[in-house]
Formats: C-alpha cells, sequence, structure tokens
C-alpha cells in the first residue's frame, strides 16, 4: 500500500511502536505514575493544539452565529424604522387634514350665512409672484365666475375662469382686481388692489381712501367693506406695511399686505352663494 511506503508515516509508526512498548514495559516494572507523567508530557502539545483547534472551532460558530443574530436584528429594525416612518407621514397628513376641516368649521361658524364649497390648490401660474391658482374644483361643484374665494385667514382672490373639474383663481395682487375696503382703526374706507409697480413684492394698494386726511399707520388691519358684488363685508384683507400721499388725488394711500400667505396656499374654500 502507498501509505506504508511514505517514510514520515514509517517513523511515526515506529516512534509510536518504541513509545508504547517502552510505556508497556515501564508499567510491568512499576512505574506506572512515571510513565503517566511522562505520557502527559509527551502528549501536552498535541493536547494544547487541538484545545486551541477546538476554542476556535467554538469562537467560529459563535462569531457566525453572532453575524446572523445581528442580522436579523437589523432587518427587525429596519421595518420596524419604516413601520414607524409610515405612521409619522400618516400622522402628518392626518393633521393636516383636522387643520383644515378646523378652519372651515371655524368659517361656517364665522359665517353662517355662508355656502361654502371647500377646494385644493392643484396648480400655479409661475410668474415673479404668484397670482392665480388652479383649483380641483369646477361647475359640476357649483363653481362660478366671479365667485369669492376665500380662507380662514382672509380674502384669496375672485373666481376667473371655470372648468368641468376645475377653476383659476386671480388673486388681490392681479392689477384689474378690486376690493371695497375699510380701516375700521381710523374711519377710512377706498379701493384694494394690485399694482404693476408692486408686481414681485406680494403687496396690493389700498388708494381712493376717504376722508383724504386719514391718519392711516403702519400695522393697521384692512377689511372688506361690503361695497360691490363679489365680496362679503368684514373679511380680512391685510395689514398696512407702508403710508403715502398721492399727490394727484392729493389723499393719502397704503400698501398692504395681504393677510393670506399665498406661497404656502393649499386649500381654500369658495363662497358659492348666501342662505
Amino acid at each position: 500500500m502507498k501509505l506504508f511506503k511514505n517514510k514520515f508515516f514509517l517513523i511515526c509508526l515506529c516512534v509510536a511502536v518504541v513509545l508504547s512498548v517502552t510505556a508497556t514495559a515501564f508499567s510491568l516494572m512499576g512505574y506506572r505514575a512515571l510513565v503517566r507523567d511522562a505520557v502527559g508530557t509527551l502528549t501536552y502539545p498535541f493536547r494544547w493544539v487541538g484545545n486551541k483547534i477546538a476554542d476556535a472551532g467554538e469562537g467560529f460558530v459563535a462569531y457566525f452565529g453572532s453575524v446572523k443574530a445581528l442580522r436579523k436584528q437589523n432587518e427587525a429594525l429596519k421595518e420596524e424604522n419604516e413601520s414607524l416612518r409610515r405612521q409619522n407621514e400618516e400622522a402628518v397628513l392626518l393633521e393636516q387634514e383636522n387643520e383644515r376641516l378646523r378652519a372651515y368649521l371655524n368659517m361656517r361658524a364665522k359665517h353662517p350665512q355662508m355656502n361654502l364649497a371647500e377646494a385644493t390648490v392643484v396648480g400655479r401660474e409661475a410668474n415673479n409672484y404668484t397670482t392665480v391658482f388652479l383649483l380641483n374644483r369646477g361647475s359640476i361643484h357649483g363653481i362660478a365666475v366671479n365667485l369669492p374665494v376665500i380662507t380662514e385667514d382672509g380674502i384669496v382672490g375672485v373666481v376667473c375662469e371655470v372648468g368641468l373639474t376645475w377653476c383659476k383663481v386671480e388673486t388681490v395682487l392681479e392689477t384689474n382686481s378690486a376690493v371695497g375696503a375699510e380701516v375700521p382703526a381710523r374711519g377710512a374706507a377706498g379701493i384694494v388692489s394690485g399694482d404693476y409697480a408692486l408686481k414681485g413684492t406680494g403687496l396690493c394698494k389700498l388708494s381712493y381712501v376717504t376722508p383724504a386726511d386719514a391718519d392711516l399707520q403702519v400695522g393697521d388691519a384692512v377689511f372688506s367693506s361690503g361695497t360691490g358684488s363679489i365680496y362679503p363685508a368684514d373679511l380680512w384683507i391685510g395689514t398696512v406695511e407702508q403710508v403715502a400721499y398721492d399727490a394727484p388725488s392729493r389723499s393719502v394711500e397704503a400698501y398692504i399686505r395681504p393677510a393670506v400667505d399665498y406661497e404656502n396656499l393649499t386649500h381654500v374654500m369658495v363662497i358659492t352663494g348666501y342662505n
């Protein structure tokens, strides 16, 4: 056999036979303790190597076992994180919906004479400052041209174009807008409209103020007066940001910051009629 032709194997076999015979002889001669110590000494390196190999094997198994456990924990944490993210998004949407409903109910309670239709802003016409919005309500929802559009904060504008399921709204920043206005704190009245020179500033102008010497002040609140056929009275238009003197009309005028934040507008209400 090839095994018995291997020199290393033959040497190891001879050494093992000699050790075995020697150990047996010494045992028979009464030197068992000596033999036991000698065998223990001779086999210690082999036992030490064996123990290290066994420890390494156990460590190898433990390492890969811990890696597997960590992977499972990581997957579980990912699933938990995704679940929490979805819950957070749902909570945000629910809070937004609650805010919208609160605003609608507040307006219904504050103006019970108004018939209101909720609408969502689904588009904007891009220019220096957004002054035209697209809503997801149209003629099938009772929307018509010249209906006023508001929020809980105040006046947005007026419906200028209507489709079957959509409509466009021009804000008070448009140059062709006109809202009868009053400043209760000063006993003054006038017309709020857009101004070409103010395009891009987000401001509109209060002009044709009566009395001509009205003592308008920065910070004065401006409301709709109800004059005209579009906007009802007592809706907030905005706040006086700057006061100036109009030489041609020899009267005071003011620049108004609208109460509604047009840049972040998402939901509005259209006044479709009155009780």
